[in-house]
């Protein structure tokens, strides 16, 4: 509350101390500026000063609401939204050690225990694929 309050106080002293003038020059083109020209104009910052300004409770609440403090619940969320869950770590460990075992000369087993034959092709392919999962998936 105290930083709402300090911030109005801030904005408020900042605009009551430029004044706003306008004039019209020869061409008969009207001119507004904060500083006052060497020419005769008339000084409208009473006028613009009321301009915009919303007192309303309303604002008030909305502008608490953005600049409030952050508070235990809010960290916590904060932290649990930006940490990966367990499941996304272990299947990106997972996929890593994959990579690392057929990233270079391999044999390929099945579930049977017997050799597969897998060309060198199959190989740098299912490299590729699971590269390209892991950059996908695995942000950390």
């Amino acid at each position: 509350m105290q930083f709402v309050i300090t911030f109005f106080l801030l904005c408020y002293s900042a605009v009551s101390l430029s004044d706003v003038y306008r004039w019209t020059d020869k061409h008969g083109k009207t001119h507004y500026s904060d500083k006052r020209p060497k020419t005769a104009a008339e000084n409208i910052t009473i006028k613009v000063s009321k301009q915009n300004i919303d007192t309303s409770t309303q604002e008030h609440q909305k502008l608490e609401a953005m600049f409030r403090k952050e508070n235990d619940a809010d960290r916590e969320f904060n932290q649990q939204r930006t940490q990966p869950s367990a499941a996304i770590v272990d299947a990106c460990e997972k996929a890593r050690e994959r990579l690392s075992i057929i990233d270079g000369p391999v044999q390929f087993i099945d579930d049977k225990g017997k050799m597969v034959n897998v060309t060198e092709e199959e190989r740098k392919k299912r490299v590729i694929e699971l590269r390209k999962e892991i950059q996908a998936r695995c942000k950390h």
